[in-house]
């Protein structure tokens, strides 16, 4: 009896250090693929191309003597701000427990070869080959996306948004291309503006005293060129008169060409045969300036005094 005690315990502490160890195997196993990795490993300045695709579209941005550009897009700039967030967040990619690993899944989460959200293509060095491919699918949350490596069947959560990926290359497009910056001169149809230290004045006037410029409208008028941004790329050039502009800046001059037609509104510039789509806001507030708009009306004293108290009164007929 003595002996069969002994051999049960022997036999409950066998199972018991067997017990032990798989818990132990088990917790390490679940330990390490809890830890998170680096889901993109390639470094951002690595790279020298980037394809995604998503729906019917698809757009490709190429790095070019240090440039990325849309070569797809009259070799046009990427927006560098957009492009850098982007890479960030790839290459901030933490994966954790995957969240699925069966092919129905993938149909599922939509990161299929044949059925995704968005497919990005990631290209280092000259190799034509992809360093690393991703699928983007469908969201589990607010700002998180199940994403699938093309060479893995994991599906992962991940904190990335499928909008930050446009497959659209217009969205890409730097939009403050044509920006002039600071500008100190400006030539219209009918009028030279000139930066002075009070403000901007009118100059090459053939009068021996040249009006006051109005202020608001100079400033409106080079605020306009100096901040200009392009909506879009345009294939044809649109059949309509142009009105030129001239702007000088630190870096020298340059000639805009501003036209409308069909109610879009268009402007190109003499270092680029391309031409752009703007906002009828951005074209108004170039346009609709000549020598007389820019000229600064003296009101008499009792014309500013009724506006000042039509003002006055809007104000107080809002508080009421």
């Amino acid at each position: 009896m003595k002996k069969l005690q002994m051999t049960l315990s022997g036999v409950l502490a066998l199972q018991l250090v067997l017990a032990a160890g798989l818990f132990w195997q088990s917790t390490s196993r679940q330990q390490a693929q809890a830890q998170p990795t680096q889901l993109v490993q390639t470094q951002a300045d690595a790279l020298q191309r980037l394809e995604i695709a998503g729906d019917d579209n698809r757009v490709t941005l190429q790095k070019i003597d240090g440039q990325w550009q849309l070569p797809e897009l009259h070799q046009l700039p990427v927006n560098s701000d957009k492009l850098a967030s982007l890479l960030d967040k790839l290459t901030n990619l933490q994966s954790n427990w995957p969240v699925a690993t069966s092919n129905s899944a993938r149909e599922r989460f939509e990161v299929a070869e044949d059925k995704f959200r968005k497919h990005l293509k990631l290209f280092a060095g000259e190799d034509n080959e992809p360093t690393l491919e991703l699928y983007l699918g469908t969201s589990p949350g607010f700002r998180k996306v199940h994403v699938r490596r093309a060479d893995d069947d994991a599906i992962y959560a991940v904190e990335l948004n499928s909008f930050d990926l446009p497959s659209e290359a217009d969205t890409w497009l730097d939009k403050s291309l044509l920006a002039a910056g600071d500008i100190q001169r400006i030539q219209g149809p009918d009028y030279q503006l000139e930066k002075g230290d009070d403000g901007w004045i009118f100059t090459a006037d053939d009068s021996d005293e040249s009006p006051a410029v109005d202020p608001g409208k100079a400033r409106e008028l080079a605020t306009a060129l100096e901040k200009l941004r392009i909506t879009k790329a345009v294939d044809e050039a649109p059949q309509a008169e142009e009105t030129e502009i001239v702007v000088h800046t630190d870096t020298g001059e340059r000639r805009y060409h501003f036209a409308n037609a069909d109610d879009k509104y268009y402007v190109r510039r003499d270092d680029r045969n391309q031409f752009f789509e703007i906002s009828r806001y951005d074209f108004d507030r170039v346009m609709d300036k000549r020598y007389q708009d820019l000229v600064l009306v003296e009101r008499d004293e009792e014309e500013q005094t009724a506006e000042d108290d039509s003002s006055m009164t809007q104000k107080e007929d809002a508080k009421s």
